[in-house]
């Protein structure tokens, strides 16, 4: 499979995946790609910038499309939702009601994601050097960015806290479970406890400083603050760029204090190695993820820290290291599930499968810190998994088995690591 190859096959999946028509509510016309075409038939956040990536390779026009389709929807406030359901379609999945402010029919989720978008601009600027495009986009990126520090930094230390485990994006991972109290595998007491603080965010009409302070679920989340803290440091780049230089000097103060947090209140001495933390009491959640390798995209994560990162954790062979890695849950964990939910059995998701929108961050972390030749290595067995199973939602780290929808969106990231 050559470059030309995935270029290839993310436009047809792309195509495939297209939703258009025209939204009453916002009085717009509306064309965005979904993740997929079954199923994930709205525009999520993050999966637009991990779109608008990709297309950043062969048509950046098609890219700014992608944001600026989204930031139609964006709040007064500078709030951007984790889904917009476009289109005229009256009944929604169950689960769009859970994580919405009360409606009939609701129009966005009232809870948000990584803030991936100024990561995606800053790579279509490199392509095309379209500086009237940063003038239109960077103001309503900044004012998402100041949104979350003004909501969601209740202990102002430049960390953000999520309100739910869907702004993760990683739904069901395990740490979200021991934020909210429950070490178990119940599978039935396990969608309880993801959903109690959904329903509880819904009783609280999502006044989302109310929230943290009841504080039933405040998870300062490693890969969220990761994203936070190098979009802070695009935006910095690119306002740079346009000659805002206040903007610019802003948002790099933003980056520097945010990343200063993380490294140093997320690293667990003990265990050499990162954890989310959670509650007012910063308590560490102390499950081995995907997550915990996420740090290495920041740019400060240097030293002692990241050799051990490293060299305990991403080639252990029994923690993260793989036949096809990186597995969302470490080999050794009791909540390690390779494979694809039983049949029988309500699906969890984020329980062990490889995903590739997390594989890109700790790929372009090893880059950026030297380690070429184990993320030659990754990449060329995630090519190997995706030429044998396709563009998957995710794989069996184990076999490299592709699970559940194909030609997914974001699986097409593979052509930003050639």
């Amino acid at each position: 499979m050559t470059k030309n190859d995935v270029i290839k096959r993310a436009r047809e999946i792309f195509t495939l995946n297209t939703m258009s028509g025209y939204s009453k509510w916002r009085d717009t016309d509306y064309k965005f790609i979904a993740p997929a075409n079954q199923e994930y038939v709205y525009q999520w956040l993050w999966d637009t910038g991990f779109h608008a990536i990709v297309l950043s390779h062969f048509d950046t026009s098609w890219a700014k499309s992608e944001i600026r389709n989204f930031l139609k929807a964006q709040g007064a406030d500078g709030f951007l939702p984790h889904i917009i359901f476009w289109g005229t379609k009256k009944r929604l999945p169950h689960w769009a009601y859970i994580e919405s402010a009360l409606s009939f029919r609701p129009r966005t989720t009232s809870i948000t994601q990584p803030p991936v978008f100024p990561i995606s601009v800053e790579h279509i600027y490199e392509k095309d050097q379209d500086k009237d495009f940063l003038r239109e986009v960077l103001p309503p990126l900044a004012r998402h960015h100041r949104w979350l520090l003004e909501n969601r930094d209740i202990d102002q230390d430049f960390l953000i806290s999520i309100i739910s485990p869907n702004e993760s994006g990683m739904d069901e991972l395990p740490v979200f479970q021991v934020a909210a109290g429950y070490r178990g595998l119940d599978t039935a007491r396990l969608h309880f406890t993801y959903r109690r603080g959904d329903i509880l965010n819904q009783r609280y009409r999502f006044d989302h400083k109310k929230i943290l302070e009841k504080d039933y679920f405040n998870v300062e989340e490693l890969l969220f603050n990761t994203v936070f803290i190098e979009s802070a440091r695009s935006l910095s780049r690119l306002f740079a760029i346009i000659g805002n230089e206040p903007e610019s000097v802003y948002f790099k103060l933003v980056a520097e204090k945010g990343e200063k947090s993380l490294l140093s209140k997320c690293w667990d001495e003990k265990d050499g190695i990162f954890y989310s933390i959670y509650s007012k009491k910063e308590k560490f959640a102390d499950v081995k993820t995907i997550a915990s390798l996420v740090p290495l995209f920041l740019d400060g994560l240097t030293g002692k820290k990241l050799k051990t990162l490293v060299d305990d954790h991403l080639i252990n062979p029994n923690e993260f290291y793989t036949d096809f890695p990186f597995p969302s849950v470490s080999r050794d964990e009791k909540y390690y599930v390779p494979g694809e939910t039983p049949r029988h059995q309500v699906k969890l998701l984020w329980r062990g499968p490889t995903w590739l929108a997390t594989n890109w961050f700790v790929i372009k972390g090893l880059q950026k810190h030297g380690y070429d030749k184990i993320a030659a290595d990754v990449i060329s067995k995630t090519k190997a998994m995706i030429e044998k199973n396709g563009f998957r939602e995710y794989y069996n780290p184990e076999t490299g088995e592709g699970y559940r929808r194909q030609n997914f969106g974001w699986s097409t990231l593979l052509l930003d690591l050639l």
